[in-house]
């Protein structure tokens, strides 16, 4: 009697309900942060406005894709390709809290080959996060920054 070996397959989850930047709707716990590009009209307040990144949208796409991808703590729940958007789950490290980060990729409406990001961060518990969001977006932002220099 022979045994089947079992089938082993890899699955891409590709969300098709990704966060909606335009139509976002902050709750009122200070437990989340927003960045977002200045073109972009949203009905949240940005904390901040995104930097201008100097790179074709669909190459800071991909080196996005790369850094989450490698992030310790960080996993890629979803990713939807055409709106260069990524869903990420980011595990804290002592207390293993989850919380949800979206990011999408925003090229330049003034014809440049420049891009900027839309980035959500927040808490899934909890009414304070003691600037955990905040920390998490500024060393995103600042890890591509410094990650285009080193590339260029």
């Amino acid at each position: 009697m022979s045994r089947a070996c079992p089938r082993t397959e890899t699955y891409i989850f590709i969300m098709s309900k990704t966060v909606s930047f335009e139509t976002l709707v902050r709750p009122d716990t200070p437990n989340t942060y927003l960045v977002l590009p200045a073109g972009l009209n949203s009905t949240a307040e940005a904390d901040k406005s995104s930097p201008v990144f100097g790179e074709p949208a669909e190459a800071l796409y991909q080196r996005l894709k790369m850094l989450a991808g490698t992030k310790d703590g960080w996993t890629i729940a979803a990713q939807d390709d055409e709106k260069m958007q990524l869903e990420i789950v980011a595990t804290t490290k002592l207390l293993k809290f989850k919380d949800d980060v979206s990011v999408r990729v925003c090229p330049s409406t003034d014809g440049t080959q420049t891009s900027e990001l839309a980035v959500y961060s927040r808490s899934r518990l909890g009414k304070y996060d003691f600037k955990a969001n905040q920390k998490r977006v500024h060393s995103l932002l600042s890890e591509l920054k410094g990650n285009a220099a080193a590339t260029a």
